[in-house]
């Protein structure tokens, strides 16, 4: 009974970390509610904080407007172009239960102003009104929002329309609404934009008054203590056919920059203030601050760790060479790390696993991988430590055992044999024909004396 219990207390703790690891990249007591998150570098090192089933596919929801904004911005150098909202954009809307910023049939508007209906107030009839500027028809415009996933190498993701209402053809994964929104984040026009927290829209044709549009990512609004986050550049959030947020949000400081993405999060009173909260919120705020208190970047790895060997032929100085990588490593990692808690392996298949001397100092031999809590958070190229010299007298012996086993070497000496056999047959059949011949001229020779 002793061992029994042993044995399953054993089995929980293995488990329990089992699980906990495959949570988040890198672990930590931090929990975080929705059923998807998602929290990236957005630096050139992408390096993964946090995630938690980043590769479901789901409802991306609102959040599509950011590619329907970005798509715009892309295809209309004038902002400042004037666009007639059209009946069929317009109507086509009417019948859903979505947010829109009031434009009406044949409300003349700029593209810019219907940038910030999109990505601040998270209106539909802007989407619409875009879409068929940008794509001629809505749907050629779908056409391009799908081309454009397929140019980033997103192969999880498919749009049905430009603003993100329900749809059982649209779907995307939480890492995937990461790259697009990297990618757009990049573009000044859109995040100018969408960091903007409230727009005075000015009057149009058809509204002689100021509309004033507040942004729907309260993680930008000073207002709300539980969501505000003064880090935060930005953001899209939306709602689930269900019921539930989605957030994507971008945040930086002291030159770390990160992208969360929290997808199908619950809408409940977490405080116990009588208030329900948006937890897409909530849960980003959290990933932002642990990301920014506990992620610091360090060195990994530098030009004379050693990562291991490769053989050396050819050589009687060494029979292997030592590799190190190309240049120092930094990664980013929680602060206080020991060094014993990050390790670097060589990648097999990238790794050559035996050379030939000569070998020069600096050679490139291979690639490792950089892993932190089973992560890899960074790869670097390995080259040879030291110089190993060629043995002349072994590349002779080389040469030779190569020759002497190669195909065609023996194909030759095959040939080789068969001819001598068959000059040797010949010969000896030649011999015996002679000597048949001999004995019958002595035959009559004796017959004639």
């Amino acid at each position: 009974m002793k061992k029994f219990i042993i044995f399953l207390f054993c089995f929980i703790i293995i488990v329990s970390q089992y699980l906990f690891i495959a949570d988040a990249a890198f672990t930590s007591s931090i929990e975080v509610e929705g059923n998807i998150a998602y929290m990236v570098s957005a630096d050139e090192d992408s390096t993964v904080i946090y995630d938690k089933g980043s590769q479901i596919k789901c409802d991306p929801g609102e959040i599509v407007k950011i590619v329907t904004g970005i798509l715009a911005i892309e295809n209309c150098p004038e902002l400042s172009s004037v666009v007639t909202a059209s009946g069929t954009a317009i109507r086509s809307i009417e019948h859903l239960r979505v947010t829109t910023a009031g434009i009406l049939v044949d409300e003349m508007m700029t593209v810019e102003e219907l940038l910030y209906c999109l990505l601040v107030y998270n209106a539909n009839d802007a989407a619409v009104v875009l879409a068929e500027l940008v794509g001629g028809t809505v749907d050629n415009f779908v056409k391009m929002m799908n081309d454009f996933a397929v140019s980033l190498g997103l192969s999880n993701t498919s749009f049905s329309n430009p603003g993100g209402y329900d749809s059982n053809n649209q779907y995307s994964t939480a890492q995937d609404i990461a790259v697009i929104f990297n990618y757009c984040m990049k573009n000044s026009t859109f995040s100018q934009i969408i960091s903007t927290f409230l727009y005075e829209m000015p009057a149009t044709n058809k509204y002689t008054d100021t509309r004033y549009l507040k942004n729907t990512n309260n993680l930008i609004n000073s207002a709300v203590s539980d969501y505000y986050y003064k880090y935060v550049k930005g953001g899209k959030s939306g709602y689930t056919s269900g019921g539930n947020s989605n957030s994507v949000s971008f945040a930086s400081k002291d030159g770390y920059n990160y992208i969360c993405v929290v997808l199908d999060a619950p809408i409940r009173d977490f405080d116990n203030d009588d208030v329900t909260e948006n937890m897409s919120f909530v849960s980003s705020k959290k990933l932002f601050q642990w990301a920014f208190d506990n992620i610091k970047l360090r060195m990994v790895a530098n030009t004379s760790t050693y990562v291991g060997e490769v053989n050396v032929r050819l050589s009687k100085e060494f029979d292997y060479v030592s590799l190190v990588p190309v240049e120092n490593v930094n990664a980013l990692v929680p602060a206080g790390v020991n060094a014993e808690s990050v390790f670097i392996e060589p990648i097999a298949e990238l790794t050559k696993p035996s050379v030939d001397a000569p070998v020069k100092k600096g050679d490139l031999l291979g690639r490792a991988a950089i892993k932190y809590a089973g992560e890899t958070v960074a790869e670097v190229d390995l080259v040879a430590a030291f110089d190993v010299s060629l043995s002349h007298s072994k590349l002779v012996g080389d040469l030779i055992l190569r020759i002497i086993t190669s195909p065609i070497f023996i194909v030759i000496v095959l040939i080789l044999a068969v001819a001598i056999g068959l000059l040797c047959l010949i010969s000896y059949r030649n011999k015996q024909m002679r000597r048949k011949q001999r004995l019958r001229n002595n035959k009559n020779i004796n017959k004639r004396g």
